[in-house]
């Protein structure tokens, strides 16, 4: 039983501090390439007619930070209603506490969701509208990372769509809704996104 509580907490922790830090990786990005563009230009690096790009692709990379900064913010404010049940859910289950807290939080995790939820259905097929529109305003010539993020981030939204209008039969969508809430999914979408944005020139 402990393995398995185990095996439960970490994507749950991986889960809540990736939410927590989703919002600064647009701003130390941003950051970041400002730093290195100033100096590889100074010393004929990257950032003009230089050395090529890394790790997928090559060339001189321009990102859009605005529409960045607010597809990043919404995503966070979208999701937050997910990240509040599983550290509500994850209290009540690992924490040792009598019955009426237990029931306490369960009131709360069901109020909050009653109205949160309901922004996460909305805002998150704009947030993808919003990152298909800043992919489209960037150029990233250095990495693919990004457009396969993009993809994933897609391939999510689109599960979400289909589970909450029930668009295939009840049976398959027990594994719609398991792959739309697996933790490792969501992972690999950040961890694209992270490495994807700071490969950029």
């Amino acid at each position: 039983m402990k393995g398995k509580n185990r095996k439960l907490i970490r994507p749950l922790v991986c889960f809540l501090l990736l939410t927590a830090l989703l919002p600064a990786i647009p701003v130390c990005v941003a950051d970041d390439y400002r730093g290195r563009g100033k100096h590889f230009d100074k010393h004929g690096g990257r950032g003009g007619d230089g050395v090529p790009g890394n790790l997928l692709g090559r060339g001189h990379d321009d990102g859009n930070e605005t529409t960045g900064q607010i597809v990043a913010w919404s995503l966070a404010a979208a999701n937050l209603t997910v990240a509040l049940s599983l550290l509500l859910k994850g209290v009540k289950k690992f924490a040792p506490l009598g019955a009426g807290a237990q029931n306490t939080l369960s009131q709360l995790n069901s109020m909050q969701k009653k109205y949160l939820m309901r922004f996460h259905y909305i805002l998150n097929p704009l947030i993808l509208l919003l990152a298909i529109l800043h992919w489209s305003l960037s150029r990233c010539k250095s990495t693919a990372l990004p457009e396969w993020g993009l993809v994933t981030m897609g391939a999510i939204v689109v599960l979400g769509i289909v589970l909450k209008l029930k668009l295939c039969p009840q049976d398959f969508l027990k594994n719609v809704y398991k792959l739309h809430t697996q933790p490792v999914l969501f992972l690999i979408l950040i961890s694209m996104l992270v490495i994807g944005h700071l490969s950029m020139d």
